[in-house]
Order: C-alpha cells, then structure tokens, then sequence
C-alpha cells in the first residue's frame, strides 16, 4: 500500500470538505478502501485544526502518483440562506484524471 503525503496548501481557505465524498473510477480501481479513508480523515483533521482550508489539496505517493482532492464549497458559501445540501461535494481523482 503506497503511503500518501498532502503537500502544503498554496492558498488559505474557508473550505470545510464536508459534503457529499466521490471518488473518481481511476481512484476507485488503484487506491485500497484503506487508502482512500486515510486521505478522507487527514482532510478532516486538517480542516478541524485551521478551521478552514484551501479548495485543492494534493497527495502526493512515494512512487510520484498525485492526487487532487478538490471541494465545492466554502463555509461563506454554506452559510447562505439561498445554499442547497446538494451542492456540496468534495471529489478525489488523479491528476491525470483532471
């Protein structure tokens, strides 16, 4: 099982990752089910740590594969009277996949 690293974000953000989680076919077929959460729950800490953050994150494995993992919306965004649940959502796809 490669280990993923999350590089450091380039951006500040209010992004929550707390929407509906996808994961793309080409991720879903190479990465373990184990993988996948440990990714999911760093994004989680991450977020619970700062309070918010930038709306790509990039994991990178020991064997040069990246990861985007992208969200949809900002905490402005969900605080808005006019926001429906189903806008908010947060992919993991490789960079190829992009």
């Amino acid at each position: 099982m490669p280990l993923w690293i999350r590089k450091p974000q380039e951006q500040p953000g209010t992004y929550q990752f707390s929407g509906t989680f996808f994961v793309t076919l080409g991720v879903a077929a190479t990465l373990t089910p184990d993988e996948i959460t440990a990714i999911y729950l760093d994004i989680q800490l991450f977020v619970a740590e700062t309070g918010g953050i930038d709306y790509l994150q990039i994991y990178i494995s020991e064997t040069g594969d990246k990861l985007y993992f992208i969200d949809h919306c900002t905490k402005e965004m969900m605080e808005d009277p006019q926001f429906e649940e189903g806008q908010n959502y947060c992919t993991l796809l490789f960079a190829h996949e992009y």
